[in-house]
């Protein structure tokens, strides 16, 4: 007898892009599953309660046989009561910007267990059991220690499937853990493992999102989706830019889309993206990106870009540069040569009030992105370079004129992400932003998620323009979260490279990410 049973699935959804009803038929079972939907709001549940189950914000309240759900004031989810004896708890605690940094277990008022988030590493404690652990999260590799080192790391190798979601765990001898295979919309269709205990210790699982054991809901940033439920349990804070129905998961397209941060635009792949911007030979394309100048997200980005981009099409890296005329004509620096680095690292410490090792970070990336135009210690020309900005951004159209096919450009993101004026009012209006203004139909703009992260205290508002703006995240090199950005533009280079893919965005893109305003 074969212990893997073939199955077949039916969704049925409503006029509203509501699932409101799955059909699961195999050899061994049969089993469907009704969704009740209110009709004016789109919240849906099991129950045949669509309207008490919810807050007045539209958040679930209740989580059908597993427990009760609490909510912190701005959305973001506070507790999880379950329906059990020993009355068990799970709490979240988030940070300014909306990210969770910890979760406490809590039974018969007693702490279980905690696991506090930090940068690629998660730190879990057991109360009871009086142990603790760390977790080291890196591109498809998990590396887990005992506090006290008195067991030996154990090494996961994660295979991913298109969705990025960890089918198959691998050991430092390429042993198996466990194998998983999803239904489409995250749930576990079939998962084996060495041993028990190595596949309930599986975490990050579906589209690589960590599964809360408690509750089953895997977090995505801004929101968690109850793969059963196929939908969010809240709605999209960024409102009606993915259409009317808030809750709906990736367009209830989940063999083709992800959502990796909970406010769906639509995702693509590293790949994908420079297998489209590479595909037409003949047509110009110049691609903005935007800079926190303290950052080295921008510039990695931008390396990254002339490792895949067709040089042939792009010729021209311009850099925005205060220090150079509105002729072109950079002025020349004081320092050359391999004392240059040590000129940038102090310059960047004194600048952007950073210490000596982002400094260095910072400045190699600089030094790396300069090379490709000949310049500075490291020669890797690549690119003719061109500088714009001269006499603060007097005339940038008359700059652009001059540049024959395509560019890459940096520039300082709020070029590129707000139509504001700032305070110096010798600033050309062209500016912001730029990609609207220079070159529009050929031109897209690029934001590393970090940077926008960062900027959370301009306004991100593009106004002024007729054109509808359109926008989609790429996971980013590696498909780490940390180097996904985010493309927009309302031209015809848009339009032919994402236009089956591309969605419009809200005039405030701060409401795509969980960015709120630091608490005072």
């Amino acid at each position: 007898m074969s212990l893997l049973d073939p199955y077949h699935q039916t969704y049925t959804y409503d006029t509203g892009n509501n699932l409101n009803h799955l059909s699961h038929q195999a050899s061994s079972s049969t089993w469907q599953q009704t969704l009740a939907i209110h009709p004016n709001s789109n919240r849906g549940t099991e129950t045949q309660q669509p309207t008490s189950n919810f807050d007045a914000n539209g958040n679930l309240l209740v989580l059908d046989n597993i427990g009760t759900l609490n909510w912190h004031y701005n959305n973001t989810l506070n507790q999880l009561t379950k329906y059990d004896k020993s009355s068990t708890t799970e709490h979240h605690v988030y940070d300014y910007q909306g990210n969770r940094v910890r979760t406490v277990i809590e039974s018969d008022h007693q702490t279980q267990s905690q696991r506090d988030y930090l940068p690629s590493l998660d730190i879990s404690t057991n109360e009871a059991k009086q142990q603790s652990s760390t977790l080291h999260i890196g591109a498809h590799i998990l590396s887990e220690s005992s506090k006290d080192n008195t067991q030996n790391p154990k090494t996961h190798y994660q295979l991913t499937s298109h969705l990025q979601s960890n089918t198959l765990e691998l050991d430092d001898k390429a042993q198996t853990l466990s194998y998983e295979h999803y239904y489409p919309y995250g749930g576990t269709a079939i998962i084996a493992g060495k041993d028990k205990t190595q596949v309930q210790q599986k975490r990050y699982r579906y589209t690589g999102k960590e599964r809360d054991d408690s509750s089953g809901l895997s977090y995505y940033g801004a929101r968690y989706l109850a793969p059963w439920l196929a939908r969010w349990i809240s709605p999209d804070s960024a409102g009606a830019v993915d259409g009317l129905n808030l809750y709906v998961y990736v367009g209830n397209n989940p063999l083709k889309y992800t959502d990796p941060t909970g406010h769906c635009i639509n995702t693509i792949s590293n790949d994908e993206f420079f297998k489209r911007i590479n595909k037409d030979k003949t047509s110009e394309l110049n691609i903005w990106v935007g800079d926190a100048h303290h950052l080295p997200d921008a510039n990695k980005l931008l390396l990254t870009l002339a490792e895949n981009i067709d040089l042939e099409r792009i010729g021209n890296l311009v850099i925005e540069e205060v220090n150079v005329s509105i002729s072109g004509d950079k002025r020349p620096t004081s320092v050359q040569g391999p004392a240059m680095f040590r000129t940038i690292v102090n310059y960047a410490m004194r600048e952007y009030n950073i210490n000596e090792m982002q400094a260095m970070t910072l400045s190699s990336y600089t030094l790396k992105m300069r090379a490709l135009i000949g310049e500075g210690p490291l020669i890797d020309k690549k690119f003719k370079g061109i500088f714009i900005g001269g006499e603060n951004w007097k005339n940038p159209r008359l700059e652009v004129s001059r540049i024959k096919g395509g560019m890459l450009a940096i520039v300082g993101a709020c070029h590129l992400l707000t139509s504001a004026p700032l305070k110096n009012k010798n600033i050309h209006p062209d500016a912001f932003p730029v990609q609207d203004h220079l070159k529009p139909d050929t031109s897209i703009a690029l934001i590393p998620r970090n940077v926008i992260i960062f900027l959370n205290n301009i306004p991100f508002v593009r106004q002024g323009n007729s054109e509808t703006e359109f926008g989609l995240w790429v996971n980013g090199k590696d498909n780490k979260p940390e180097n996904a950005f985010l493309v927009i533009g309302r031209g015809e280079a848009m339009r032919e490279r994402f236009g089956d893919v591309m969605q419009p965005t809200p005039m405030d893109l701060r409401k795509l990410l969980p960015i709120k305003e630091p608490s005072p």
